[in-house]
Formats: structure tokens, sequence, C-alpha cells
């Protein structure tokens, strides 16, 4: 196969997945780990593709790129300010599972440190991938478009073998004092993260209090920190439990 019919291939498998690692180029294509870098770098130098730790992701179409800046542009203050609390937990070399959070993204934007940092959300993706000091790390699959993210349970499954400072986890509803969320497969990848991780930190706005997703990964009193906009109210402050420690 010529390299441009390879080019093309790849761009095709890309559009249809959402991401591509090389081992998998390579079974598709048929072909050697350094003819597949090689086709890797000519599509990135052609700004066709976004390098990543290991693969490619698609490059977004003009007409979704606003979108995209207008998800980042949509940090309020709170959400700022709990990236801001947020940031002092890094630190050079650890290792960090990022979650699906707007609030998560920022912090991604804010830190200049050299981590590693494992995720499976396309925006933080993104933003990582322009970061180089960082060694980003994407657990992809199939793309679950509402939510921006990837899940495949074989790449879940690499979270077992990791030791992670901490997992961050952004909530969708705290209602009852459960952490829970709108997708199965999403909450699949957030319960490895949390297993192998030696601190668990909860960032959730005071709108998520109330609400309640259909799928439930833990209950408050599981993490270490609860990162809030506010003074939680007397109901969730009870949920908690003393041994998590409240950031407001």
């Amino acid at each position: 196969m010529y390299q441009e019919q390879r080019l093309r291939k790849i761009l095709e498998i890309l559009a249809k997945r959402g991401e591509l690692s090389a081992k998998k180029a390579m079974e598709e294509l048929q072909v050697s780990r350094d003819t597949v870098r090689r086709d890797f770098a000519l599509l990135a130098q052609q700004h066709r593709v976004k390098r990543t730790h290991g693969g490619i992701l698609p490059i977004l179409e003009p007409s979704l790129i606003p979108a995209f800046k207008e998800r980042l542009e949509e940090l309020n203050e709170e959400k700022e300010r709990m990236a801001q609390m947020a940031l002092p937990f890094l630190k050079q070399g650890g290792y960090y599972f990022f979650d699906v959070s707007t609030s998560l993204l920022r912090l991604a934007q804010l830190t200049d440190l050299p981590l590693t940092v494992y995720s499976h959300s396309l925006d933080n993706a993104l933003v990582f991938s322009e970061k180089e000091q960082i060694d980003f790390h994407l657990l992809g699959g199939r793309f679950y478009v509402a939510n921006r993210f990837y899940f495949s349970l074989k790449e879940a499954e690499l979270l077992r073998s990791l030791h992670l400072d901490i997992a961050f986890i952004g909530a969708a509803g705290l209602r009852g004092g459960e952490v829970s969320f709108s997708d199965v497969e999403d909450v699949q990848v957030k319960a490895l993260a949390l297993k192998r991780a030696q601190t668990k930190v909860l960032i959730a706005e005071a709108g998520k209090w109330e609400r309640q997703g259909p799928h439930v990964l833990c209950s408050l009193a599981d993490f270490d920190y609860l990162i809030c906009d506010r003074k939680p109210d007397k109901a969730l402050l009870d949920s908690i439990g003393r041994q998590t420690q409240v950031l407001y």
C-alpha cells in the first residue's frame, strides 16, 4: 500500500473511531511501527491530525472549533475558583487522573508542571496535547458524544496497573450523598481510577447537590476532599462524614 493510500485509510479510521493508537494502526494497515510513526508525523505536520502519547486525535473541523472554545470560555467565576483550589494538589512528577469536567478542564489549562496524566476526556486531551511537559495518556475507545468521553474496557483496565497520586473526579449529581452520573461506561472508568488513587478529590458546584444521575459511583464519604464553590448545606455536610475535608 502506497503512503497516500495509508494516509487516507488512517483518516477514515480516525473519523469513525475518534482516536487511533499506533498499535491499532499497525494491525489495520499491516505495517511496522516505524511506518506508522512516519505516517502519523506527516499527518500532524499537515495539520490533519493531533499527536498524543502513542496515537492521534482528529483535528476539529472549523465549524466545531468555536463550540470547543465556547466550552472553555463558559467557565464561570465559581468553576475558576474551584480549579484554583485544586491547583496546589498537583506536584511535579506526580501521576494523576483527570475526569470529564469543565472545572477540571480549567485545572488542565492552569497547570504548567511536568506531570503524568490519564484521562478519558476529549477536551482534556486537546488541552494537554498542547503542553509538552505533560506526559498525557488518553484512555480511548468508543466516543460518547453527549459528554465527550471515550470508553473501552480494555483501555480502562490499564488503570489497574498504575499507582495514582490523585484521582480528580467531577460530580454530575450528589443527591442523597451519592456521587452519580449519566453514563455507566463513564462510571466504570472513574471507579477504576479511584481504586488506584492514594488521594481522592471530588469537585462539584452547588448546582450539582440536588441532581441525581442513574448510575452511582460511590458515596461522598469515600472522598478525601470535596471542593465546592460555596459552603455545602447541612444535609450534604451530614452525608459527607468527618473523614472528608471540605474546601470552598
